[in-house]
């Protein structure tokens, strides 16, 4: 997860960092998975921003740069995509006992 507050962290960096090819890393994140390496790396930023949006004071912005997200309408967009919700209905929607489970919402 540290990694992927880097700028520029997505599928090249991390083949790299498994020291695989990237037609490799995806069939097994398929595998394992059942996402591209794109879209799981996605998935850990967003569930990584619900965790920041529930157990911090941190803006919106903050939390996008915060997860590897320099753009904050790209944020947005994922995040509702991935959740739902806007990260700041989000915010007020769920408290620390009642998080969403995105990975097994889709």
């Amino acid at each position: 997860m540290e990694n992927m507050k880097e700028e520029g962290f997505g599928v090249r960096k991390l083949c790299k960092l498994v020291s695989m090819s990237r037609t490799q890393l995806h069939i097994k994140m398929k595998l394992l998975t059942n996402r591209s390496t794109s879209h799981y790396i996605r998935l850990i930023r967003i569930e990584r921003a619900c965790q920041l949006l529930l157990e911090t004071n941190l803006n919106i912005t903050q939390i996008a740069v915060e997860v590897g997200v320099d753009s904050l309408p790209y944020f947005s967009r994922i995040f509702r995509t991935e959740t739902g919700f806007s990260p700041h209905n989000y915010r007020g929607k769920f408290d620390r006992n009642n998080r969403l489970n995105i990975r097994n919402n889709k």
